[in-house]
């Protein structure tokens, strides 16, 4: 939603239009409202299109015979002006986000939300083929979000521009729109698009277990053999009430539909004749900020409050207040000035870039405003290890040090637990991964977590556990939902797993001693393997289903998608045996094509004592192959977070450079 053009109209009919809701080749759709009648969304001809017979009578036609369509699924059209020199047509519109702001603001839907949006869909297809109608442009835009169910935006008020051309968008189907089965399609490609985040069908390999049939039968290439809509409905579980969305879901379409109501104006209100004015214009950039603000604030909050801390209506947590940033306030108390070496290990930059958390083994946890180098917390002072942000909201994980209970026999004097650290709220909470039952004597032996990740979406954190040389179990891997902070899955054959990432909702990779590993999470069974691995080093890009790992001496970035090298990448002085290397850290920066690996050998004297420990570190460009930092590794010697504006490198003394991503310069220095 932006604010309007100055050559937008300011009205249509007797709608006021305080917004623009998007727009296409043939149309410009926008907010309207007019007293005494709820808001409409209003479809406007271009110029250029109401002046060409063909278009103009299509529109009309589509207009006239969708006036007796009834359904709760279908915005219904409210009110029209054909014969206007530009003709329009205004529909029902709801209040709440429609789907494609939602996904590409917060992410992929909560999979609790994924099988009433398909129901309601289908049934909303359903009315319009039963009536002989097409709707031919079915997109993520053209679905709205309300607090009961979803709907269509419009009854396919307009054919679509490639309805007869195969070469259309990534929703279209690919014999070209027109006709029902095209609308099957697209709507199974939305369905992807709001499991995955990536337009189209791409995205099919995260749709759930429990719906992927069906969508996939929609995807078939030959038109006869996808199901009706009918068909669909059918396959759902059949026509029924609108099913609840899930908590955190509801909340963020209630905080944009309140949003969407006080930004509207006085029902009495009523178009200027010498034109929009000053109110109109800063009610339609008001209104466009505030949904903005509202609803992409308050969506992480409601998937990560977690234990104690579930969403409220007004978006609020118990803890944090509605729509809070990283920055907009701490739970945790309010830290002193740090002291001496900052000796960090790990550093990542929150989901918004505004919190540098910092972490080590001597350095414990510490979060930064690294715009102001202030200090904003300092939540725990013991043994931690690698720290990581939630994709949303502003939580992390890391693995930290915890003593064995007197009742627990060890000879270890402690093991690693996961633990998640919550900003606003100030919410600690521990995360132990597959663990064997007790002795018969009580006691209990203790898994080690080795790391976390987290899934694209925030939902669940997945553990890599240590299982210890006495304990045999076959399961290393665990999946902690973070709506209740349970372990609710555990799977695996290895005997640990040291790096893991998510590859999607149900997908995580996992490294082993020599090959690394695709889970999917939901049958615990192997779906993908790559081999040739020489250490546990890796990292995965989610959106783009590629991992970045170590054969030999060289760095590879790998796409799955088509099991082909991207790039590969030199480490210098690599070494196996008995004078291995020890990867110290590897960060891929997406963004720029980047990769970072800091490492460490030693030389290979056979007196101990003369043994020399040496330190090195690469910064790759992926489309050019070379070595960013040959000459100055110093900078980023031990480690690196990317963030748009900077980059954090943590150099050799532990303390934290902010260097400018262009021109590889230290701007400032942490600690």
């Amino acid at each position: 939603m932006l604010p309007l053009h100055p050559h937008d109209p300011p009205a249509a009919g007797r709608y006021r239009l305080l917004a623009r809701l998007g727009e296409d080749a043939r149309t410009r759709s926008y907010l309207g409202a007019a007293p005494g009648r709820p808001p409409a969304r209003i479809l406007i001809l271009r110029s250029g299109q109401a002046t060409d017979p063909t278009t103009r009578s299509a529109f009309t036609h589509r207009v006239q015979s969708a006036s007796g369509l009834n359904s709760a699924y279908v915005a219904a059209v409210v009110d029209a002006d054909l014969d206007s020199p530009v003709p329009w047509a205004a529909t029902e519109r709801p209040f709440g986000p429609d789907l494609a702001t939602l996904v590409r603001t917060h992410g992929p839907l909560p999979v609790g939300a994924l099988h009433p949006l398909a129901l309601a869909t289908a049934q909303g297809l359903t009315t319009l083929h039963t009536a002989q109608r097409a709707h031919d442009t079915l997109t993520p835009a053209n679905i709205l979000l309300t607090a009961d169910h979803a709907l269509l935006a419009d009854p396919g008020l307009l054919p679509s521009v490639e309805a007869h051309d195969p070469a259309g968008g990534v929703f279209d189907p690919p014999e070209g729109g027109g006709a029902p089965v095209g609308d099957v399609f697209s709507w199974a490609a939305v369905l992807c698009f709001a499991a995955s985040g990536i337009e189209g069908p791409e995205g099919l390999d995260r749709v759930p277990l429990q719906l992927r049939s069906v969508v996939e039968a929609c995807l078939r290439e030959n038109a006869n053999l996808r199901p009706s809509a009918a068909d669909l409905v059918s396959m759902l579980g059949g026509t029924t009430a609108a099913v609840p969305w899930p908590p955190e879901l509801g909340s963020v379409i209630g905080v944009s539909a309140a949003a969407m109501r006080q930004a509207l104006p006085a029902e009495s209100a009523a178009p200027s004749p010498h034109g929009r004015g000053r109110f109109v214009g800063l009610t339609a950039a008001a209104l466009a900020l505030t949904l903005v603000a509202a609803v992409g604030a308050v969506w992480g909050y409601g998937r990560l409050a977690g234990p104690g801390g579930q969403a409220a209506a007004d978006g609020s947590t118990e803890g944090s207040g509605p729509g809070a940033g990283c920055l907009d306030g701490s739970g945790f108390p309010e830290p002193g000035e740090w002291t001496g070496e900052l000796n960090a290990d790990e550093a990542a930059f929150s989901p918004d870039g505004d919190v540098l958390a910092l972490a080590g083994l001597e350095h414990g946890l510490s979060l930064w405003d690294w715009r102001e180098r202030e200090l904003i917390a300092a939540p725990t002072d013991g043994r931690v290890g690698k720290v990581e942000f939630s994709p949303v909201g502003c939580t992390l994980s890391l693995v930290s040090a915890k003593e064995f209970e007197e009742d627990e026999q060890d000879e270890r004097q402690h093991y690693w637990v996961a633990t998640t650290f919550d900003i606003p709220s100030g919410q600690t909470l521990e995360h132990r991964g597959p663990e064997p039952p007790p002795r018969p004597d009580g006691s209990q032996d203790r898994t080690s977590v080795n790391i976390t990740a987290f899934s694209s979406d925030g939902r669940w954190l997945a553990l890599g556990t240590n299982p210890g040389i006495e304990v045999n179990r076959d399961d290393s891997i665990g999946i902690v939902d973070m709506e209740t902070g349970e372990l609710v899955r555990t799977f695996n054959d290895m005997d640990h797993s040291s790096y893991l990432g998510f590859l999607g909702e149900t997908r995580v990779a996992s490294s082993g001693l020599d090959s690394i590993i695709v889970w999917d999470t939901e049958t615990g069974e192997r779906v993908q393997t790559i081999r040739n691995v020489s250490t546990r080093a890796m990292e995965t890009l989610p959106g783009e289903n590629q991992v970045v790992y170590i054969s030999g001496s060289e760095v590879i970035w790998h796409d799955l998608e088509d099991d082909s090298h991207l790039g590969t990448f030199l480490m210098e002085d690599h070494a196996e045996g008995p004078f291995a290397s020890t990867i110290r850290a590897m960060t891929v920066d997406p963004d720029r094509g980047r990769v970072h690996v800091a490492w460490r050998y030693t030389s290979d004297e056979e007196d101990l004592e003369a043994r020399t420990t040496f330190y090195r570190a690469h910064l790759w460009d992926v489309e050019t192959g070379e070595d960013l930092l040959a000459g100055n590794e110093d900078p980023m010697l031990l480690g690196a977070a990317f963030h748009p504006e900077v980059i954090a490198g943590i150099g050799a003394d532990g303390n934290v450079n902010l260097i400018d991503p262009e021109t590889l310069e230290i701007t400032d220095t942490l600690g």
